[in-house]
């Protein structure tokens, strides 16, 4: 079971990146995105940032750097569980620096704990070139079940 779902998590990458699967935007964060190291519970991936990734400053836009470590996250948290897709119910992010068009990023997800049907995922976001930290998050997923009953809030 752990080889099948670390294989359906490289696979889940590969299909965003080359736009054959996901959402606009998760094809749009994730294009070109290779998996360089994957085991249980980790991910390595490699990244060149493209034009369509930037703010009015042309710099990497921190949503979308934002929405890739969402991402890359819940996939490292999927290939852990052996069990179905993830959501986030917990997300920060801290930003140290930034990064151009055409700068080669690594990101790397790895779970750092897990209790019941919880993850922890810690993804660091550097560029390639010199180790420098463009940004840290810090994920809580939790298993998406099929068919949940819904439960209205009480507030």
């Amino acid at each position: 079971m752990e080889d099948s779902c670390l294989e359906e998590a490289v696979k889940w990458i590969r299909d965003l990146a080359d736009g054959t699967m996901g959402h606009e935007v998760e094809t749009i964060t994730t294009r070109g995105i290779r998996v360089a190291k994957a085991h249980r519970g980790f991910l390595l991936c490699d990244f060149i940032i493209h034009n369509g990734l930037l703010d009015e400053n042309e710099n990497w836009h921190v949503g979308a750097i934002a929405t890739l470590v969402d991402i890359i996250g819940s996939i490292a948290s999927y290939s852990f569980s052996t069990s179905y897709k993830h959501v986030t119910i917990d997300f920060s992010i801290s930003y140290y620096s930034t990064a151009k068009d055409q700068v080669e990023a690594e990101v790397e997800a790895k779970v750092i704990g897990k209790k019941d049907e919880l993850t922890s995922v810690i993804v660091q976001v550097r560029k390639k070139e010199n180790g420098e930290l463009i940004a840290l998050g810090k994920l809580w997923m939790a298993v998406a079940r099929r068919n949940a009953r819904h439960q209205a809030s009480k507030l």
